[in-house]
This record gives C-alpha cells, structure tokens and sequence, in this order.
C-alpha cells in the first residue's frame, strides 16, 4: 500500500494531525531533470524571509539572498524561515494565501511551473495576540513579545516556515505539524515546563513547533525520501523552565525514528499507520535542526550523533553554519544546519559558504572612516558594529562576499552534490 493512502486512512479519521499536501503536483511532467542519478541540494535558513521582503523586489535582504543563491546550481533547494503568508497576517491589509514559495522562487530569478513546492504553514506563532488595531507584531519588543506565541513562539502565525523546491520527478509529498508530543514519547512531561510569564505548558501541546515535511521522489526510478525540517532552538533564550533542550532532542529522535525505524525511546505509535521508509530507498535530510553535534551537554546533539551512525553528514567537519548578527570580530558560532544522506548515496561535492571576513578595524571615529571610504578597495564594504568594551560605534572593511552572506542572514548556505550509488 503506497505512503499517501496509509497516511490518508490515519489522517483522515484521526483529527489531531493536520492533512499532507497534494498527493499529485500540478505540471509533474515539467517537474522532471534528466535521468540522471546526480542531483544537488541546496540549504539556506534566511533570516526572518516575510512577506513584505519577498514581495519587495528592492529589499536589500532579497537582493543580497539572490545574489547568492544565483551563482549555484541545484535540483532541491531548502528554505528555512519563510513566512507562509495568509490572509490578514500579521497586517489586515495582507490578501495573500500560500503565494510566498512561488513568489520567491520568482524573485530568484527560477521558474516556479518547473518546480514542485513542499511549503506548508508552520506552527509558530498560531496562538499570537494581534496589537489593539487588529494587527499582529511584525517588530520584536517587551510588547510584542507579551503577545507573542507562549508554545511555539513568532509573532504572527506561520511566521517561521519550512519549504522545499524540487526540480524532480514527486511522487507523493505531506507535512506533519498536529502530532502530539506525549503522543510520540509518552514519557514526555510538557507540564514540567513553563512558558517565559511563568504559565505551565499543556500536556496535549505538539511536538513540533514548525512543521516535518517529507517528499517521495523518482530519480533515474529510484526513490528518495527528502525530508525538510527546522526544529526548535536548543536554547532557553532566558527562561530557565523552557522546553526547548528536550522538544528539540524529542524532535530528532522522531527524525530518527522516522528515517531509520528506531530510536532510544519506545514509540506507541502504529506502524500500520506511520510506514517504515525502505531500507532500499534513498533518504536526504535537509535543514536547520537546531542543534550543534559538538555540544557534548547539548540532548539534540546526542541525538545528531547517533543519527549519524545511519546517516553521513555531507561534510565531516562543516565548521560553522550559524553566526551572531552584525560584523563586530569574533562573532559567536554554531553548526546548526546539515545535510545528511543514507548510506546509498554518494557524496561527490560539498561545501559550507562560509566566506572570510578579512574583518579591518578603522577605529570609533567617522573621520578616519570617511578617510578610508575615499579610497576604499574594489570588493570592500565599509560597516559599524558596537564594540562592548569600548561601549562605542565603531568602524571596519570587510570583503564584499562576506557583506552579501551577513546582510542575507546569521545562517550561511550550505550545498552537496550527490549520485545514486
């Protein structure tokens, strides 16, 4: 019995878990690469990508995340922190419904009838407070945080979406986001927990905050399951009480479970109902999974290791992947972001782009920076950041490329190139 009609059967009698997407894509046949057994996949988690950036063709963000994503060539491309735009969020003036994928890929300069979108609404922010004009918050402050979303964070709902375009033959594609944590790992105990106003959390709450979106592929008529996931930070941002080291460990050990049909944990969930993958079909996981294997007291970095054992990252020492906003030296870092493939798959290029700042202090006064801007190199940027000791605005150069990466986002792209064995 194939995938979609197992999960249909679950799905549909069971109200808790929200419906997959669209068995069959519209245009499969424009859908399709050659036969070929290479493919490229291609990561970025862009910061905070709403609908106002997309559709504004001049945001400097937008043009920065072009540039970049322009000089490569890819089959899957996997965006991270993409607002799934509806109607009335987070302004009422906003129309739109599901749009923003294919806009995007528009404003990138692809076009979108050739590829298939896996792009659902995320669970963040679902249970925002709109302000007193009847709009969400689209700004972080003490107020909007109040409003913010207690469970799932974001300001607005869908703030913080996963997507995935494919330029390959799919099969079937569904998104999971309404599966229950304790339903999962019954061990699991959400009401330990509190939110950051103190409030403890429910026990019914799911188990991801942003949503597990799978797609069956055909290539050279082998399958390969991608997987596209952005789990939830492992990190308290100040609340002593918060969930998020265990929610992320429980989100991978689904992962795990899912892609290699066991984890630490005994899962009651119904097999019948949640098909293993095939031990003979290709299996890519792509995204930001929120948890650096180097970490030796971080829960989801444990679990990144063991999956590993399964899986092979596409790098064996990436390095960073993420990194603290703005240009001040020795900016803070993590590995955040992976691609991981079965054992079936080939590995024949990969990379982390991750350009040298060749960071140059100009000192904190705007005369020797304006100075240096009358003679400034071809590829240099001239930028501010605020040095904590000195408590002042200061100035350096650096390279143009490392400009384009920070002004898109704190995340750098990461690629592979991969064959069927």
């Amino acid at each position: 019995m194939p995938w979609s009609l197992i999960l249909l059967l679950f799905f549909s009698s069971c109200a808790k878990f929200l419906p997959f997407l669209d068995n069959k894509p519209k245009n499969l046949e424009q859908n399709v690469k050659s036969n070929s057994t290479t493919f490229t996949v291609f990561h970025f988690n862009i910061k905070e990508l709403t609908t106002d950036k997309v559709n504004n063709p001049s945001n400097e963000q937008m043009l920065a995340v072009k540039k970049i994503i322009s000089k490569y060539e890819y089959d899957v491309l996997s965006i991270n922190e993409i607002q799934y735009d509806l109607p009335g969020v987070p302004t009422l003036n906003h129309k739109t419904a599901g749009e923003n994928l294919v806009r995007f890929a528009t404003s990138i300069g692809l076009d979108s009838s050739r590829w298939t979108p896996i792009f659902e609404p995320a669970n963040t922010g679902s249970a925002a407070a709109r302000n007193i004009d009847g709009n969400y918050f689209v700004e972080e402050s003490e107020l909007a945080r109040k409003n913010a979303d207690p469970i799932n964070y974001g300001l607005f709902p869908a703030q913080y979406s996963t997507a995935g375009l494919l330029r390959l033959r799919v099969s079937e594609k569904f998104s999971i986001n309404r599966l229950k944590w304790r339903e999962f790992n019954p061990k699991a105990e959400p009401a330990n927990y509190a939110t950051a106003d103190g409030r403890s959390l429910p026990n019914d709450m799911v188990l991801f905050d942003k949503n597990f979106n799978h797609a069956i592929t055909k290539i050279d008529e082998k399958t390969v399951h991608f997987i596209f996931l952005h789990t939830v930070p492992s990190y308290h941002f100040g609340n002593k009480k918060s969930p998020n080291y265990v929610r992320n460990a429980d989100q991978l050990k689904f992962l795990e479970w899912y892609t290699t049909g066991k984890t630490d944990i005994e899962v009651p969930l119904d097999r019948s109902r949640w098909p293993m993958i095939n031990k003979k079909d290709g299996v890519v996981i792509v995204g930001d999974l929120n948890a650096d294997v180097a970490q030796e007291g971080n829960p989801g970095g444990q679990v990144l290791k063991r999956l590993m054992r399964s899986l092979r990252p596409w790098m064996k020492n990436p390095g960073a992947t993420n990194e603290s906003s703005g240009f001040a030296p020795k900016p803070f870092q993590l590995s955040l972001d992976y691609i991981l493939v079965s054992s079936n798959i080939k590995i024949l290029d990969a990379q982390v782009i991750r350009p040298e700042s060749n960071f140059y202090a100009l000192g904190c006064s705007k005369s020797s920076m304006f100075k240096v801007k009358r003679n400034l190199r071809a590829k240099r940027k001239i930028v501010e950041y605020f040095d904590k000791d000195k408590k002042k605005t200061c100035y350096a150069t650096v390279s143009q490329d490392y400009f384009d990466i920070k002004t898109a986002s704190d995340h750098f792209p990461i690629f592979a190139k991969l064959s069927l064995d």
